[in-house]
């Protein structure tokens, strides 16, 4: 096998037909596979999962973590034809990856859908009989309940609707969101054929089945896959939601993982058929897009995955947003960079800054901390690797806090461009409270002031359901926060030296030749902080033709609803501009 290793990981595609993307931690005869969930699911529980595969390896198990096809950093979208079947290949060839590595019997561990998968493929499986057992993590049974539930998630998000004009493909017509995901019709007829209780014959051997702590227990799943002869040992446990919440808060489940470890060593040993032979590469060309992705690594600690197709004349470096994996948030980074890739002469990195995603977290460092003192550093990295891959020009992207570390890691290296998205800071400190946070507070007076026009909201007001204090706190600190920031400017004016101040840091990346390019959602209040804050050097850049800024109306601040991933591409496309 010759994929990338980063610390005691082995990572690259795999797969006969499509190129799934995954890790793969060589250990003993018996291999724990992993399954992710669906969507931002998957998304929340990456760091978890990470940890699983570790710990696993840590006990002697072998360990394979891997996408889903269409899926994170696999080939494909959730656009694509036979969802399902696709979901059920991936497992296959991890479980042969698995096999290849040396590895005599599989347990398949799967979290919410990657549970009710992990039980379909143990029974696709059975002609192999390799699969020892099966763990599932707050499985649902039935498909249709799946779908169910992430419609009535959609609807609690209240997304601005798509404004005219603006189309759903062909291909998006009869098209159901999940927080920044898709599910086709087809999609969810599959979903919907799904039920656990009708499983024909037993997935497994053994099943260790474990339940949230804070629903009611799956006894009907449990009193099914007993009467097909498999042995069940049920757990109630805590952590799941937990490992489900914003992965820049997101927790990891030691208890749920420790259960799923204990599992996996306790299962008998088999004896298997022969399994297909898989090979782990670092590099692979994506026939669908006519583009090479290779898993990076960087220092020894960095990890990225970096797509290009033909010479290399520019790099774009993607940084993550908040403490989501660098896929980016619904997986916008992926569609961005395999677009730029497919145009030709721009290599695209998209990293996992150190302490994030699968990037090792820096010694004496914390992990998943997002405004991190190492990341202007890792930058400097990632472009100095850019650079002798044959860059000529770098550009580095971000939203949100990737958004402030690509800021800063303009001021610190040699940048040619810079394209911060919805930045909701420009100087960070840690332990900064959020309740009165410059954007929270921006954010809070634009809404009362829209509020304000709102009949509704004044009856409310009446009948005392405002919380007054707070709104003229919100005023106060808004009216504040302006006049510091225009006493900033005269000073700024006068050349009075500043710390901490965005006009300088913005005049001074325009002294270097960096080109600046807002991009933001229109619902964001990085608009009006970067309009205050900048002060008269925001328009004096624009003026120069060194800054610019384009809104995206009625988007949110992580792009969520579908009608404005094209809009998010387009605009950070036109924002990177052609090449100097």
């Amino acid at each position: 096998m010759t994929g990338a290793l980063i610390g005691a990981a082995t990572g690259g595609f795999f797969g006969a037909a499509r190129a799934r993307f995954g890790w793969l931690h060589r250990g003993g005869p018996t291999a724990l596979v992993i399954v992710p969930p669906f969507g931002y699911e998957a998304v929340c529980a990456h760091r978890a999962l990470r940890h699983l595969a570790e710990a696993a390896a840590n006990a002697g198990l072998t360990a394979v973590r891997f996408d889903l096809d269409g899926t994170g950093d696999s080939e494909g979208s959730d656009l694509d034809p036979d969802r399902l079947g696709a979901w059920l290949a991936s497992i296959d060839d991890a479980c042969n990856l698995a096999r290849s590595a040396g590895a005599q019997q599989l347990v398949l561990a799967g979290v919410r859908l990657g549970a009710t998968l992990a039980v379909l493929a143990g029974v696709r499986r059975a002609p192999h009989g390799d699969v020892a057992g099966i763990v599932t993590i707050a499985a649902v049974a039935s498909g249709k309940a799946l779908v169910r539930e992430g419609r009535a998630l959609q609807m609690q998000l209240q997304l601005a609707p798509a404004p005219p004009g603006i189309a759903a493909t062909p291909g998006e017509q009869d098209l159901h969101e999940v927080v920044g995901f898709a599910q086709t019709a087809e999609t969810r007829a599959a979903l919907g054929q799904i039920d656990l209780l009708k499983t024909p014959h037993a997935p497994a051997p053994a099943m260790l089945v474990i339940d949230r702590d804070d629903l009611a227990p799956n006894d009907k799943l449990v009193a099914t896959m007993r009467a097909l002869g498999t042995i069940v040992e049920q757990v109630r446990l805590p952590g799941y939601v937990e490992m489900m919440l914003d992965p820049h808060v997101a927790q990891v489940p030691d208890a749920i993982l420790a259960a799923t470890i204990s599992f996996a060593k306790a299962c008998p040993a088999l004896a298997p058929a022969p399994a297909p032979a898989l090979e782990l590469v670092a590099k692979r060309i994506f026939s669908s897009a006519e583009i090479t992705e290779e898993l990076v690594t960087i220092d020894r600690d960095l990890a990225a995955i970096a797509s290009a197709r033909g010479p290399i004349k520019r790099a774009v470096i993607l940084a993550n947003a908040g403490g989501v994996y660098r896929i980016g948030p619904n997986r916008l980074y992926v569609e961005l960079a395999r677009s730029l890739a497919a145009a030709g002469e721009t290599l695209v990195v998209r990293a996992d800054l150190s302490g994030l995603g699968d990037s090792r977290t820096r010694s004496g460092s914390a992990e998943n901390v997002v405004y991190s003192d190492h990341a202007v550093a890792d930058l400097g990295a990632l472009a100095a690797w850019a650079r002798a891959r044959g860059a000529r020009e770098v550009a580095i992207v971000g939203l949100c806090s990737g958004a402030y570390h690509a800021i800063k890691g303009g001021l610190a290296h040699a940048i040619e461009t810079i394209v911060p998205i919805n930045p909701l800071t420009f100087f960070w400190k840690p332990g900064m409270p959020l309740d009165y946070a410059g954007f929270r507070v921006t954010g809070d007076a634009q809404r009362y002031k829209q509020a304000m026009r709102s009949a509704a909201a004044w009856k409310k007001v009446l009948r005392g359901d405002v919380d007054l204090r707070r709104v003229s706190r919100t005023f106060a600190l808004r009216v504040k926060h302006a006049l510091e920031h225009r006493g900033r400017d005269v000073l700024r004016r006068l050349r009075v030296p500043l710390t901490e101040d965005l006009g300088s840091e913005l005049l001074a990346l325009a002294r270097k030749g960096t080109a600046i390019k807002f991009v933001f959602a229109g619902s964001d209040p990085g608009h009006a902080l970067l309009t205050e804050q900048g002060g008269s050097a925001v328009p004096k850049l624009e003026r120069a033709g060194m800054l610019s800024i384009e809104m995206i109306a009625d988007a949110d601040h992580t792009f969520t609803a579908r009608w404005t991933h094209p809009l998010f591409v387009a605009a950070v496309i036109r924002a990177l501009g052609p090449l100097r």
